[in-house]
């Protein structure tokens, strides 16, 4: 199954405010926002040079075997 995840990419390239936007089954969701919210810090986005938060979505894919 396919969760997607939405985030905020903060200016000092944190991530937060991670939310599940389509759902496959609670526990897969949970482990998608579990992963997301353990990555490491991103680039943050820039805007006429300066930093600034960026929302991000992203796909996490599953495959049960």
């Amino acid at each position: 199954g396919k969760v997607i995840v939405h985030f905020i990419v903060g200016k000092n390239g944190s991530i937060s405010n991670v939310k599940v936007l389509r759902s496959v089954d609670p526990s897969l969701d949970k482990e998608a926002v579990r992963v997301v919210s353990n990555m490491p810090n991103w680039t943050p986005g820039k805007q006429n040079g300066a930093s600034v938060n960026v929302r991000f979505t992203l796909p996490v894919t599953f495959r049960l075997q």
